[in-house]
Order: C-alpha cells, then sequence, then structure tokens
C-alpha cells in the first residue's frame, strides 16, 4: 500500500499547485494515521521531491524529483497507451532496447517502457554506442504493436523524431531539426538519435522497439573529447537544466497521438510534419552507403515508406533506405 500512498500524495500535492494540502486529507482515503502520511513524505524526500511541512497547514510540493520514478511518470500519461504498459525505471542497464526486447518477447502489451540512468552498452544506427551518465540523458526504449505491413514500418523512426521534435518545441525549445532520417540536431550539432528494430516475418510484424537517446544535461566537458565537437545537449545550448520527467511526458504523448493515426494506415501528418522540420532536404549533401561508398548529390525529398529522394551528382534520382548522411554542419559555439 505505500506505493498508492506515495502516488496519491503526489498527485494531491500537484493538484494544489504549491498550495498547502492538509495531513488529513492525504490520509483519509487510505484510513491511515498522520504519522504514516509523515512516514511516505520523508520517503518521497529521499528521493529528490522538495516537499514543504507546515504546522497546522500540511504539506505543498515544490520541486519535482530528478529521477525517473513510476509515482512521478505514469500519472502524466493518463488516457495515453502508455500508461497501460508495464514501466521499468532501471539505474543500470546494458540496453533498454534489449531489456524491452525481451519484454515483448513474454508478452508484455503494447506501451511498455523502460528508461535508464545509464546505459553499459546502449548503441545508435549502424552499431555506434551512445554515451550517457548518471542523470544527464533521456534514455528511453518503447514497446509497439504495429498492426502494418514490415513495409509500412520503415516509416516509425521518422514518427519518433517527429514526435520527440514536437515534444521540444511544445517545451520552448526553438530551432530543432530532423537529419534524415531520424537524427535531432540543435545548434548544428547532434542533440538526440532514434533506433528502430522491428521484429517480423515476411507479411506481419511481432513488435517494434523504439529507442531514444537524448542529452538533456549534459556538460561539454562531459562528452568524450571524439564527439565534444559534434554533439550537444539542451543544457549546453541554452544554458539552463531541464526536467526529464517533462520531456518524457510531452514525447510519450505526441508519440501516442501520432500512432493514433499511423495504426490507421494513416502517415500523413508524419509526413508532413517531418518535412516541415528537416534540415536534411533542399540540400547538397554526402551519403556514406551501407557497403562504405560514398555519394554526393542533393535531397529531393522523403518517399511514403519513408526512403530519402536522392539525386546524385550525376543526375540520377535514388530512393535510399539506409546510409549515414553528412550535411556539414558547423557549430555556432
Amino acid at each position: 500500500m505505500s506505493h498508492e500512498i506515495k502516488v496519491y500524495i503526489l498527485e494531491k500535492l500537484r493538484e494544489a499547485e504549491r498550495e498547502w494540502v492538509s495531513g488529513e486529507v492525504l490520509r483519509a482515503p487510505f484510513g491511515v494515521s498522520r504519522m504514516a502520511v509523515s512516514k511516505q513524505v520523508r520517503a518521497l524526500r529521499e528521493k529528490g521531491y522538495g516537499i514543504e511541512a507546515g504546522t497546522r497547514k500540511g504539506y505543498r510540493l515544490v520541486s519535482e524529483a530528478p529521477g525517473l520514478y513510476p509515482e512521478s511518470v505514469l500519472p502524466r500519461l493518463k488516457g495515453t497507451r502508455f500508461a497501460d504498459g508495464a514501466y521499468k525505471g532501471l539505474e543500470i542497464t546494458s540496453s533498454t532496447n534489449d531489456d524491452v526486447r525481451g519484454m515483448a518477447e513474454a508478452g508484455a502489451p503494447e506501451g511498455s517502457f523502460v528508461t535508464a540512468e545509464v546505459q553499459m552498452a546502449g548503441r545508435g544506427r549502424r552499431g555506434r554506442s551512445w554515451f550517457g551518465q548518471q542523470g544527464d540523458s533521456l534514455m528511453v526504449s518503447l514497446l509497439l504493436r504495429p498492426p502494418l505491413s514490415p513495409a509500412k514500418c520503415g516509416l516509425l523512426p521518422l514518427l519518433a523524431a517527429v514526435a520527440a521534435r514536437e515534444a521540444l518545441t511544445e517545451l520552448g525549445v526553438e530551432g530543432v531539426g530532423i537529419k534524415w532520417p531520424n537524427d535531432l540536431i540543435l545548434d548544428g550539432r547532434k542533440l538526440a538519435g532514434i533506433l528502430c528494430e522491428i521484429s517480423s516475418d515476411f507479411d506481419s510484424v511481432s513488435h517494434a522497439v523504439i529507442g531514444l537517446g537524448m542529452n538533456v544535461n549534459t556538460r561539454k566537458k562531459t562528452f568524450p573529447e571524439a564527439v565534444r565537437d559534434l554533439a550537444c545537449s539542451l543544457r549546453t545550448v541554452t544554458g539552463r537544466e531541464w526536467s526529464r520527467a517533462d520531456i518524457l511526458e510531452r514525447y510519450l504523448r505526441q508519440m501516442d497521438a501520432y500512432l493514433n493515426e499511423a495504426w490507421q494506415g494513416d502517415f500523413s501528418r508524419v509526413l508532413a510534419d517531418w518535412r516541415a522540420g528537416s534540415v536534411t532536404l533542399g540540400r547538397s549533401i554526402e551519403v556514406t552507403m551501407p557497403d562504405g561508398s560514398l555519394v554526393k548529390g542533393k535531397a529531393l525529398d522523403v518517399d511514403v515508406s519513408g526512403a530519402l529522394v536522392f539525386q546524385s551528382s550525376a543526375g540520377e534520382i535514388r530512393h535510399l533506405t539506409g546510409g549515414e548522411v553528412s550535411l556539414g554542419l558547423k557549430s555556432k559555439r
């Protein structure tokens, strides 16, 4: 019951918007003593929640905890598929994508997700590693069960990128762009990456795992030297700290809205919003192909499958489904 009491305390304190809530209000639904409420408040404080106590006033919430705890995350997701899935908030793991894959194989429902403070073997596209330190990054992987053909699932990485960009826009972050297919770029450098892994046979999909790694409060000096001039965080660009729980909530709500349309076979808004946020289209680019060869030309569009429509320097029109795009972006800082 202690978990339910903590969740209820936080819900009532959030609803009060920094006004005082009496101990009587907090204890009444459970029939526990005021001492029991005080004990649960102490436990919440130990997790980092800023809760003030006042004689004959009760309690009020002045700041959220920095961690991604279930009692902090799940109440924010009511009305979405992610409120009904299983949630694991891990301190340390090998890979959140691997964790979600295991949950999928064990029969977990769509909307299940995993976050981690630290990943020991996190990975990005093309086998790259993903860097993250305690509390600095948002690392989350989602379980989806698409009612789509494998070919249609090629649009899921674009959908996830659009959802992440829209989430940041809602929070007031300006200038976030999408590099094909799904890297988020800010201030000319990489802010976030997305890895989509699909389990399917010839004509049906068992599940999809979408992993997002975003640099949130990372300081420049803590980036590995090899990527220090190529990567950024919200903190290095804006100069302030951000709530990862706020970003996660906005991201999952955006994902839910886009998925509701996509599961009906409608990706029109995904494609329109991806084009609107693209920093790739209309530019002269270089593409390192999966076989290591390099092609140069101009990015024209994305097609209905999510492939990049590309005109080579020789004038050939190609639809690229893989490869690494180089834009020659330079940091403003």
